[in-house]
């Protein structure tokens, strides 16, 4: 991947090629992470010196045009996202089965690093905050107008709204505002969309098995139809891991992490981190209830309920 990229990186300074403009004229100063989809770089601009994350996804199948297409138009979606809380995407492209695109770069990492350096959980004085961040993302992407986007020679009206459905504390990315991290929600469905676009080369349940300890059971039984609920939910479980060090459901329990989601439920929170105030221990509980409906159905309800207890 690194020589393709490289490859397509010096052909973008020369050539007059559209499916080149998201990379052209950037240069690569370091990886900063790998995964099984893909990479991630640091990039800067050589005409103005700014910084950006680079995005490279390499599919295992070679999907037909419609599978692209359908993939390149979840991009366009996402790069209608203006928000604090949500992470740019600056352009995206595709060319020689690479997918590419360039991301506003957060320079503090992600939340799951950051708890990681804290000693596992974050005080309440910490936690807080970046959770209320995530919720008006959440709130705001779960909104938003999405306008028509141009795909092979045709016009798609994509509608209103975006669920994340990957919601983790390694998709919630941070930059440092004064001293203080700010919380930028990361990855908005592109992971997702390129395995409903077939062109990850496994199954949604397969690919799913990445995040299934911020999932409520609703992702599980009805993942291609998940309603904005289901961040609401993740959200929560973010929350949740970030004051108790680890997950609400115990997925010791059972072997198969699916079955976990099924048959049990979030354990109260007060039985991890006894020390908790009880009002927002209260919350919390009731924004992981999933059985039979989820409790809070916007980012907006669960926000409001946090800020009247803290």
């Amino acid at each position: 991947m690194w020589e393709k990229l490289q490859n397509l990186l010096r052909r973008s300074q020369v050539r007059e090629n559209e499916d080149l403009i998201a990379i052209r004229g950037y240069s690569i100063i370091r990886q900063l992470g790998e995964g099984a989809q893909g990479a991630v770089y640091l990039a800067q601009r050589e005409s103005t010196g700014e910084q950006v994350a680079l995005k490279v996804m390499l599919p295992a199948v070679l999907g037909a045009q419609k599978s692209i297409d359908k993939f390149l138009r979840e991009a366009q979606n996402t790069k209608a996202l203006n928000h604090p809380h949500v992470v740019q995407l600056k352009d995206a492209g595709y060319s020689e089965d690479i997918f590419f695109f360039t991301l506003e770069y957060c320079e503090g990492g992600s939340l799951a690093d950051f708890i990681w350096r804290r000693g596992g959980k974050l005080d309440l004085e910490t936690a807080i905050p970046i959770i209320k961040q995530v919720l008006k993302g959440l709130a705001y992407a779960h909104n938003v107008y999405l306008p028509e986007v141009q795909l092979a020679n045709s016009r798609v009206n994509t509608g209103r709204g975006l669920v994340h459905r990957d919601l983790k504390p390694g998709n919630i990315l941070l930059t440092n505002i004064d001293g203080s991290p700010m919380a930028k929600i990361a990855d908005y469905g592109l992971s997702k969309s390129f395995d409903l676009a077939g062109l990850s080369g496994l199954t949604v349940m397969g690919t799913a098995a990445g995040g299934p300890c911020f999932m409520p059971r609703q992702q599980v039984t009805d993942f291609k139809n998940a309603l904005p609920e289901v961040d609401v939910w993740a959200a929560a479980a973010v929350l949740y891991y970030m004051l108790a060090g680890t997950y609400p459901r115990n997925f010791d329990a059972k072997p198969e992490p699916w079955l976990v989601i099924l048959q049990t439920n979030a354990v109260p929170i007060l039985e991890r981190n006894p020390f908790l105030p009880k009002d927002l221990a209260e919350v919390i509980d009731l924004g992981l209830i999933d059985k039979p409906q989820i409790h809070f159905k916007t980012a907006a309800e669960f926000l409001q309920a946090l800020s009247q207890v803290i």
